[in-house]
């Protein structure tokens, strides 16, 4: 029977879910499910990596380790089941001193050294995050050990609440094995999840002192059978050649879908009907998927989507059909996420003025560096992308005023986009030495603080609780095009401009916006002296495209187009092998040159975030490459903003108020403002799905409740709006 699914954001997400009854019976593709384990043979030495904790080959000690080696965990080759490898577990029951390791924020692991407790009991898992679907585990692992030795395998159930990272919620065990070969023991385990679970960890343990080797451990996840219709929640322009929807079931189905329609909702009539493609099951997700098209279909209006999933009615969420509904229904969100940002003002319906007595120098003595906007979801200030959201809030407005100049809240006769651009910018001056031209990096409290913003210092100078500076420099070049173009309005950045490029030079998009704001022949001739450079590099790179490409939109009619326009055909070549799947999302290049969807890091401390800047920055090339000719383009663009709306595999759009289905918590600190639970911003770009576990090119979107929500994916972040900007500044 078809039923529905609430998210905590009150938002509603239809789907089937099969009656337990009903359940479609096991087939071939259920069995080849990926083997989630970490280094599920310990063939992968990863001892050497040299981050924060993985010096056990991808597994943890339970208890405290010794540097003697008489309580620890360790891959060897002295004892092996399969391959060459095995971990090796040294228990000790007494209680030593040494090192021990523990589950923290955001799946990620911590050190406590000289801790006094007992030693090493067994091994364990990372803490493997849990899609909201899923039900169950089967976990196994072979066991050399004495006869006589005690042994549980378990699976250990952990959750988020009330704002601590890691509680444990309940355990399963097994303590007698399935199956004795030649000394080695399997132990196998079927666990079922608890009720708001969100990571599990499977342990191997003993309570002895007798060593014992593992070896050829398997982890496997069930889901709960459901499936979604995955839409642009936003739409689909309606000249779009690239309409395109998808079906997603977490298990086979019994019936293979045929045919779709699409509903208007004004009248509740099917307009328009299609046939579904069978994609196949997705081994590396564990997720079977159907493609969908309505190209053909141009009529503006809002729709569903409406299909049979084993005799049972799904709809998708609903979306618009329209022209111009990425520039007239995200832009203005897209800019005013910068103004909920802001630091050192009053931002009505958020907090309170806050850090005015911004900063510490490294002497100890103030200095004024009160404004700018908070970098993401904490309270910092960095200089990395601050003036590349200047620059991205003048550009959008340089290339649209048609657009923004109908948004005037304060009534001062400029644009607010214009506004936030000079309050950026305001910033960034006092950060830039007036003689050095030397830019302040970073304003850091650390990471420790959660509360309202006002409330983190008194805001007086002189009190002691000031904000340090961090030392080192910023870039001070990358202010240039933010301050060159925003002189064509507010001149007073048009001299320092000029001085900064006179010290750095820079690169393409500095002397376009210089040339744009002056007028000054001698910028166009650094332009092109850039392009020749570029195009002198271009036999065999494309990597100068996207500034070869603006300089071609800048000189549509200058005598190198032709050459560029030989440069974007390469790169729609390379684009085009990047986006050739389900999705039709760009993919990167692991190490070993497979393509993979997200970014691999090797060890969970390691600090990596999400996939928007990527999947932007290749829909702004698609929209440069459709300008140079190239209509395929187009269709890269608007795919890759699909995946951010909501057709992506958890259906939800990863922009806050465009669409319908949002994730439950942000990591953002204004969660802990009155009234504002899930710290949403409006128009807030999340990091964007990221991979859940180091070795596993599986998507990862933490859907939980519970405030604090992972930053790897949850997380917005001032580049994700800058490049949705530079997106609307020519879509």
């Amino acid at each position: 029977m078809a039923s529905v699914r609430l998210t905590l954001t009150l938002v509603v997400a239809f789907h089937v879910t099969f009656p337990s009854s009903g359940w479609p019976a096991v087939t071939a593709a259920e069995t080849e499910k990926i083997n989630v384990a970490p280094n599920p043979s310990f063939e992968n030495d990863l001892t050497g990596i040299e981050t924060n904790v993985c010096v056990f080959g991808g597994w943890f000690p339970l208890g405290v380790v010794t540097e003697d080696g008489s309580s620890e965990i360790r891959i060897v080759e002295d004892l092996t089941r399969t391959g060459k490898r095995s971990l090796r577990v040294t228990p000790n029951s007494d209680t030593v001193e040494g090192t021990r390791y523990y589950s923290q924020y955001n799946g990620g692991e911590e050190v406590r050294k000289n801790v006094t407790r007992p030693g090493v009991r067994g091994a364990r898992t990372l803490a493997l995050r849990l899609d909201q679907d899923i039900l169950s585990c089967d976990a196994s692992a072979w066991v050399k050990k004495a006869p006589d030795q005690k042994v549980a395998v378990k699976a250990v159930w952990h959750t988020r609440q009330n704002r601590i990272p890691f509680i444990k919620m309940g355990e399963q065990a097994i303590t007698e094995p399935t199956e004795n070969k030649g000394g080695w023991y399997r132990y196998s385990l079927h666990a079922m999840r608890p009720h708001m679970a969100r990571q599990v960890q499977i342990t191997v343990e003993t309570d002895g002192a007798t060593p014992f080797h593992i070896d050829d451990v398997e982890i496997y996840f069930n889901r709960a059978p459901h499936a979604d219709i995955l839409v642009d929640q936003l739409g689909y322009e309606t000249q779009s050649k690239a309409k395109g929807i998808l079906l997603q079931s977490s298990v086979p189905l019994r019936r293979s879908p045929t045919s779709f329609s699409l509903v208007n909702l004004e009248n509740q009539e099917k307009v328009f009907s299609g046939k579904w493609k069978e994609l196949g099951y997705y081994r590396q997700w564990d997720l079977h998927h159907w493609e969908g098209d309505f190209s053909a279909f141009k009529t503006s209006g809002r729709y569903v989507v409406e299909t049979a999933v084993d005799g049972d009615s799904c709809y998708s969420p609903p979306f618009e059909i329209a022209d111009d509904l990425i520039v007239s229904k995200t832009s203005e969100l897209a800019y005013r996420f910068f103004y909920y940002q802001r630091c050192g003002v009053a931002v009505p319906g958020f907090h309170a003025a806050c850090h005015l007595d911004d900063a510490r120098t490294e002497d100890g003595t103030h200095t004024d560096l009160a404004g700018g906007w908070h970098d993401a979801g904490d309270y910092n200030k960095y200089n990395g992308y601050t003036p590349e959201s200047v620059y991205a809030l003048v550009l959008a407005y340089d290339r649209r005023p048609d657009f923004f100049d109908q948004f005037d809240r304060d009534g001062n006769g400029r644009a607010d986009i214009l506004d936030e651009a000079a309050w950026g910018a305001a910033f960034l001056t006092k950060c830039l030495n007036p003689e050095t031209l030397e830019l302040v990096n970073a304003i850091s409290s650390g990471y420790g603080y959660w509360g309202k913003p006002e409330d983190e210092t008194d805001d007086r100078p002189g009190t002691g609780d000031e904000r340090p500076i961090r030392p080192g420099q910023g870039n001070a070049s990358a202010c240039t095009a933010g301050f060159a173009l925003l002189g064509r309005y507010v001149p007073e950045y048009l001299p320092l401009a000029k001085r900064l490029c006179q010290k750095y030079g820079g690169d393409m998009s500095t002397m376009l916006a210089l040339y744009t704001a002056t007028g000054e022949a001698a910028y166009r001739e650094a332009a092109e002296e850039r392009a020749n450079k570029l195009l002198e590099h271009a036999g065999n790179s494309t990597a100068g495209f996207r500034e070869l490409a603006e300089f071609a939109r800048a000189f549509p009619d200058d005598s190198r187009v032709r050459a560029i326009r030989s440069v974007a055909r390469r790169r729609l070549e390379e684009i085009e092998l990047l986006c050739a799947n389900r999705f039709g999302i760009t993919r990167r290049r692991d190490d070993d040159g497979k393509l993979i969807f997200f970014r691999h890091y090797r060890d969970v401390n390691n600090w990596y975030v999400g996939e928007s800047r990527e999947l932007l920055d290749t829909a702004y090339e698609g929209v440069l490459l459709d300008a140079l000719g190239f209509a395929e383009g187009r269709a890269i663009a608007e795919n890759q903003v699909h995946w951010m709306l909501g057709r992506n595999p958890y259906g939800v759009s990863t922009m806050e108020g465009v669409g319908s289905i949002f994730v439950p918590q942000y990591h953002h600190r204004y969660n802990a403002l009155p009234g504002n639970p899930r710290g949403a911003v409006p128009g807030a770009v999340l990091n964007g799905i990221t991979r859940a576990w180091p070795d596993h090119d599986r998507p990862w979107l933490d859907m939980h409740p519970e405030p604090n929500a992972d930053y790897q994916p949850n997380e917005p972040w001032l580049p994700h709006n800058n490049r949705w900007l530079f997106l609307v500044s020519i879509w």
